[in-house]
């Protein structure tokens, strides 16, 4: 179930972001006497006509047998690659996140955790972010035992374009300094809406995967055989148990995938 709701998210998001990118494109129409026609293409007849309108407002109307050939573009001030910042989408300087998250465990190792994170830095050009920030999660295991984690992290950002809808990809780098873990790395897409033209404020929301480094516990009921086992985190509680037979694996991925949503400010 977990799963099917993180499928459906993914699938939301990249619908949103390819809509959003498809709005920053124009058509080009190549007629055939040398004329090169720039707008949106407004009806299309594949044995008749095309109509296009063009970004100063007029209504063009073209019989098929003048057209050479049509393509598409994106449209070049939009595209975050393309010139400086132009008053749309992420503004150059210094950049601020909050956002909740979960991470849906999976895999054998994989554990479930619920948490919160922080991400300030700068954006350098219209599609580089770069910065750091701090992340708590809340682990809960395959017994329900709930274990906190604290990481540090850096944060690459890549916007795509220069508008209020923005799709983005994002990368997470850093350590978790909780008992027996160790490196994190979450790569994530995801979309911006921007709250308004004069304000930084937007919304932000992606799905991803995290990659987590841990050392779990192996263990089962000295009363049950090994086909009840279970992984969990380190826990002194269940060390200390005597009827709780451990041994510690090597090192695993943790993983999951995760949903972030947040406010930019």
């Amino acid at each position: 179930m977990k799963k099917t709701i993180l499928l459906i998210l993914s699938l939301f998001i990249l619908a949103i972001s390819t809509n959003a990118y498809e709005s920053d494109k124009y058509e080009v129409v190549y007629l055939n006497n040398g004329q090169v026609i720039k707008g949106k293409i407004t009806d299309y007849e594949p044995k008749s006509h095309l109509v296009i309108r063009t970004d100063d407002g007029r209504v063009l109307r073209y019989d098929i047998h003048e057209i050479e050939r049509v393509q598409r573009r994106p449209r070049p001030d939009n595209v975050a690659f393309n010139g400086d910042f132009n008053g749309k989408g992420p503004q150059k300087g210094y950049r601020g996140f909050i956002d909740g998250q979960a991470s849906f465990g999976s895999g054998k190792y994989g554990f479930t955790r619920y948490g919160i994170s922080t991400t300030h830095g700068y954006q350098f050009k219209p599609w580089l972010f770069v910065g750091a920030g701090y992340e708590y999660y809340l682990f809960i295991d395959q017994i329900a035992k709930k274990y906190s984690t604290h990481t540090l992290f850096g944060n690459l950002r890549v916007d795509f374009l220069k508008s209020n809808i923005d799709p983005f990809i994002d990368l997470r780098a850093g350590y978790n300094m909780g008992k027996h873990m160790g490196l994190m790395i979450s790569p994530s897409i995801g979309i911006r809406f921007a709250l308004g033209k004069e304000t930084p404020l937007a919304i932000n929301a992606s799905v991803g995967y995290t990659f987590q480094s841990v050392k779990p516990i192996y263990y089962y009921d000295n009363w049950l055989n090994k086909d009840g086992a279970c992984y969990t985190i380190e826990n002194e509680k269940i060390r200390n148990s005597d009827d709780v037979f451990m041994e510690v694996e090597g090192t695993q991925n943790s993983g999951g995938f995760t949903f972030r949503l947040g406010l930019e400010f």
